[in-house]
This record gives C-alpha cells, structure tokens and sequence, in this order.
C-alpha cells in the first residue's frame, strides 16, 4: 500500500492506494478515517483492482478545519474527484459509508458516466428529520467543546452491532482508535455541512450504473427502513442485509461485505 497526500482545492487529502487494475473509490465514515478501509484494500489488490481510499475533509491527514467552521458535503465530493484527477482515474467504481455514501451521491452527480458502479453502505439520500439535525449540531458543538475520545465511548454502541461490541474486541479497538484520532474541529465542521446538505434521492434515482445497497441487521441508525429506501430511490432490488453486524458492515464482517464488493464490480 502507497501512502501520501495529495492537493485538492479545498485542501490536502491523505490518500492510501493499493493494487492495480480498475479503480474503486473508497470513503469513510463520521469521525472515522481511510484507515477503515484496510481490509478492503487488501481484498481488491488480490483481485486485480486499485483501491483508493481518501480521507474525507477535516478527518485523518486531510487539512485541518477552523473552530466553529463548516464543511459543505459537495467539497468532500470535489475533493476526491480532484484526487483521481490527480492520480490520471478516468472511470472508477465508488464504495462509500454512511456519510461517505453521502458524499458517494455528490460524486454521482458531478461524475456522470465516469462512475460505473456503486456500492452504499449503512447510508441513506434524503435529507434528516428536523429533530435530527438540531441534534447534528448540538452534537458539533460538543465535539469542539468536549474532544471525540469521551463521546467515542459513547458512539461505539452505535457505529458497531452489539454482536461486535460482545465478540470482536479488535474490531472495537481499531473504531476506539480512529475515533479518539478524528480532529474535533474537523468533526465539528464536517457535521455542520452533513447537516445542511441537500436531499440527494433524486441524484440515486439518475444513476445508470451497476448499485447495490449493504446493510447490517443490528444497524440502529438503520432500523430496518433507510437502506430500503435507498436501495428503492435506486431503482434496485439489490438491498443486502448482513447478519450479527451492525452500522459498520465493512469492519464487522469484512467477508461478508467483501464478497458482496467484488461480486458488485464484476457485474459488466
């Protein structure tokens, strides 16, 4: 694997590159980093395509945010598409997780026919419940205020299924540590534009390309209804639930999930 960082216009991105072959974007989660990503970029190595996974604006290696600042969701988009500019990608494939699903959608919308297949984890394309975004940003000005390593303890119940809080201690230890890692005006800032960002349902149903949506039976932000929805904006049946794993599918079974990537990127 290949480490660095790379410009962009709203900044420096890291940027872990393994493999290649066909390029597949990979984008990480709320106060997480690329470094989720790990067992996936061995997995697409092995089958004969480059993994590129990005840290998302304001996380990991990616230039720090101001206090009280605010990161709109479409810059995290720009900035990975400016990333495989710069890396000579022409068409690639997108993985992206919870908010980076998100953010996949923003890419989808500015990428056109450059994006050929698209997998969403844990993810959703409407906009948020009022309740939920006045909670998003209370929750911002906490993490400014507090730090993520108090509310990580209190955030790993939710990114992980009870089955991987109970039996799969090193998957809660790597969350523990990216979490308490994440830069809390980063967070913060990062939350704010997730907050604001525009219903992206109608950029899910434009989609041409081969999409699938992945989900974790235990996945309490879930709760049975938002994959569903998405995998419907879609206009695919392809919903897949994955048992004993909750928000984070990718880091609780990665088995599972990975079959389910490569079988999504050998479709056409």
């Amino acid at each position: 694997m290949a480490e660095r960082i790379l410009g962009t216009r709203h900044g420096p991105v890291g940027v872990t590159t393994a493999g290649d072959g066909p390029t597949v974007l990979l984008l990480h989660g709320f106060l997480l980093s690329r470094d989720m990503w790990a067992p996936q970029l061995a997995t697409l190595a092995g089958a004969g395509f480059r993994g590129v996974a990005v840290d998302l604006l304001g996380f990991g290696d990616s230039a720090p945010a101001r206090a009280g600042g605010e990161i709109p969701l479409h810059h995290h988009a720009e900035s990975a598409l400016d990333v495989l500019d710069a890396l000579d990608v022409d068409r690639f494939a997108a993985l992206g997780y919870s908010m980076g699903g998100q953010v996949a959608l923003e890419i989808a919308d500015r990428a056109g026919p450059r994006l050929s297949h698209l997998l969403l984890s844990d993810t959703f394309a409407g906009l948020d419940t009022p309740d939920v975004r006045v909670g998003r940003l209370a929750l911002a000005d906490r993490l400014e205020a507090e730090g993520t390593v108090a509310y990580g303890e209190e955030f790993l119940p939710a990114v992980l299924g009870p089955t991987t809080v109970a039996t799969r201690p090193a998957v809660c230890d790597a969350a523990r540590a990216m979490i308490a890692a994440a830069p809390p005006s980063g967070a913060a800032a990062a939350l704010r534009g997730r907050a604001g960002r525009r219903d992206l349902t109608a950029v899910a149903g434009a989609f041409e390309g081969a999409a699938c949506v992945v989900v974790g039976a235990e996945d309490v932000f879930d709760g049975g209804v938002l994959g569903a929805g998405l995998a419907a904006a879609l206009g695919t049946v392809d919903l897949h639930v994955l048992p004993s794993t909750g928000h984070s599918p990718s880091l609780e079974t990665p088995d599972l999930f990975d079959a389910l990537l490569l079988a999504l990127l050998r479709d056409g």
